[in-house]
């Protein structure tokens, strides 16, 4: 049998066979609770084969590496016996025993319990056959030991004290030792084995020990596992219940766009189709304006042409094309109509002025002309004549007033009470509307857009009084510090003539040695002075404070604003160090790229579309970019941007991270 055969067949049994392994399992079972007989043990494997001895130290799972070109390691082989043998646990005796039963298994393969005198008759043929430890074994492990409990304990006896005869017949090497030197010998090896045997009872016990400890976190961590699992499944009905009311958002929101975009549409075609109404009108106004120019060539041609004739030809034609529009108006698209009557009231407006002209020169209406039956258009009051359109400009603080620069390089003087009614501060940003006056000179409407902030203004403005000096000088006098006092202008002694002890306002030019009067307040007035002064701004009083610029504190960060001019934020974003992109509010798109990289927002939702502050949230939202509103000053972009430089700087951080 080879030797892989062998190692099969030993598994097979080892493993409990059904066939074999019941004969053999009570046995096994008395022999456990017995000493392990060593020597006899030794006896048996001593008698076996090479292969044999390779399929049990296959079994066994022996470290030992065989070679067809070396010989079996035979001391390797039984010293990892021995080590074996020294073990105390049951399982590894077990193991001993079913290798004992594999290696005699041919001598018991055709035993049954009833036919132990069959064995024990061909006792001796069986030893010259497998050996004597064979035949010892293969009884001690017959099946009739159960069944036949008496004859066999007496054929062990005899057999046992065969094989004590023949051991010391065999005995040829003299022995050197004494049977009391064999017996001190046989009590120390008592002794070290019941050393071991203690030792490794005490480590069984706390090997149990440990085994205890490990079971009980075995169950924590498995009461801690069904516990997450609890947990996950909350959190994933959790997630499944938001990801649906999500995906609901989601529908909603695309509805809303649907709708929006709709709408846009729906914008952007009446938009086209107003602008084609503009154009249509643009054409008729230009039509007319020809029209004008060649009467007005004709006459330069034909001066000997009275002026009535002219004027008659002049409103047949604009009746002609009065007739026109009304025509127009009637087969037309109703949403054309209040146009169209605007251009029929200025042409009969026209007509009216036509008339007036030629009753003032003493011209009278020919039979010809055609009598206007509707006299409810009549001329408004003259107003002052617009020159041109309203522009933006900014406003520059003086010790006096100040001066405004519009777009366009023209700048024009503001006064003192004008700054004073609208409130306006140094670089506050303004609309202004020009107007023509009678005598020539254009005067400016003005309407606040854009805040600015005195504080940055070249000029100091203090509360004080009036203070009538030596030699009939006057002096404005700081409240706070009765030492700090400068002369007064001459122009504001002469124009607002104070009284000695008046409260006033007044302001003081960066390097000036001349105070001029911003309000002058009597005395009879001073109680209402004093409630005024009260609740004057707070940056206008702010006395003689060094202005220092604030060094960069948002460097490489880009900070984007949507509504108003760009040239209103420049200065207040280029003293933090960060880089500026702006957008009027127009076209929002062309700054979404920008945005979406951007590390702060900022809406002046005065001067901004509905639009363009939509879509910037929209993308500020998901990139997760801070963003405010500017309250309508500079002073207030200023504190926004110095309040929030942690969160602005922090955005920074994460993606250059």
């Amino acid at each position: 049998m080879s030797e892989k055969a062998e190692v099969r067949q030993f598994s097979s049994l080892a493993e409990g066979d059904e066939e074999q392994k019941p004969n053999f399992m009570q046995a096994v079972q008395e022999e456990i609770s017995l000493p392990f007989p060593s020597d006899k043990f030794r006896y048996l494997i001593s008698e076996l084969s090479v292969p044999q001895k390779r399929a049990i130290a296959h079994f066994l799972h022996f470290p030992i590496v065989f070679s067809k070109y070396k010989k079996f390691p035979d001391a390797l082989f039984h010293k990892l016996l021995l080590q074996l043998q020294k073990q105390y646990l049951i399982s590894d005796r077990e193991r001993l025993y079913w290798v004992i039963i594999f290696t005699v298994l041919d001598v018991l393969k055709n035993e049954s319990p009833g036919s132990l005198e069959t064995f024990l008759a061909a006792k001796e043929d069986n030893v010259l056959k497998f050996g004597k430890w064979h035949v010892y074994w293969a009884l001690r492990f017959h099946p009739g030991r159960a069944t036949r409990r008496t004859s066999w304990e007496e054929a062990m006896r005899e057999f046992e004290e065969g094989l004590k005869g023949k051991a010391q017949e065999a005995k040829s090497l003299p022995d050197a030792r004494s049977s009391d030197e064999k017996l001190m010998v046989i009590e120390q090896k008592l002794k070290s084995e019941l050393a071991l045997r203690q030792t490794r009872e005490k480590e069984v016990e706390q090997l149990r020990k440990e085994l205890g400890i490990q079971t009980k976190k075995l169950e924590k961590i498995e009461s801690d596992k069904k516990q997450f699992a609890a947990q996950l499944t909350i959190v994933k009905e959790q997630a499944t219940k938001q990801k649906a009311e999500a995906e609901v958002f989601r529908d909603q929101l695309e509805g809303r766009l649907h709708r929006l975009n709709k709408e846009k549409n729906e914008l952007q075609d009446l938009v086209k189709e107003a602008e084609f109404k503009v154009e249509k009108m643009k054409a008729t106004v230009v039509k007319v304006e020809q029209e004008l120019e060649k009467w007005k060539q004709r006459y330069e041609m034909k001066e000997q042409r009275n002026t009535h004739d002219l004027i008659v030809l002049l409103a047949k034609s604009l009746l002609s094309e009065s007739d026109k529009l009304l025509q127009e108006l009637r087969q037309g698209n109703p949403e054309n109509a209040p146009a169209l009557r605007a251009q029929i009231r200025k042409i009969f407006d026209l007509i009216d002025f036509l008339e007036q002209f030629q009753l003032e020169h003493g011209q009278a209406r020919s039979n010809d002309h055609v009598q206007l039956s509707d006299h409810s258009f009549e001329s408004a009051p003259s107003a002052p004549e617009v020159s041109g359109q309203s522009c933006v400009g900014t406003f520059y603080r003086r010790d006096h007033g100040g001066y405004v620069v519009l777009e366009d390089g023209k700048a024009f003087n503001v006064t003192e009470s004008i700054v004073h009614q609208h409130g306006l501060e140094h670089e506050a940003e303004v609309k202004c509307s020009p107007g023509k006056q009678q005598n020539g000179t254009t005067l400016y409407d003005i309407e606040l857009l854009l805040q600015g902030d005195d504080t940055y203004a070249p000029v100091r403005q203090f509360v004080g009084y009036i203070k009538l000096g030596d030699y009939f000088t006057w002096y404005c006098v700081d409240m706070n510090d009765s030492q700090n006092r400068y002369p007064l202008h001459q122009r504001d002694i002469e124009i607002q003539r104070p009284n000695d002890g008046d409260p006033c306002l007044f302001n003081i030019a960066n390097e000036g040695h001349f105070a001029r009067l911003s309000r002058l307040y009597r005395k009879t007035k001073q109680s209402v002075a004093e409630q005024e002064i009260k609740t004057q701004k707070p940056s206008l009083l702010r006395g003689q404070i060094k202005k220092t610029k604030p060094d960069p504190f948002l460097e490489n960060c880009k900070i984007v604003i949507v509504g108003g001019l760009r040239k209103w934020f420049e200065g207040v974003v280029a003293e933090t160090g960060a880089i500026l992109i702006h957008d009027s509010g127009d076209a929002p798109e062309r700054i979404h790229a920008d945005l979406s990289k951007a590390d702060a927002l900022f809406f002046l939702l005065t001067a901004t579309s509905h639009r363009a502050t939509w879509s910037c949230v929209e993308i500020a939202k998901q990139k997760q970019i801070p963003h405010f509103v500017i309250q309508g000053s500079k002073s207030n972009l200023r504190m926004l941007l110095w309040e929030n430089r942690e969160l602005i700087k922090r955005k920074n951080m994460i993606f250059d991270m």
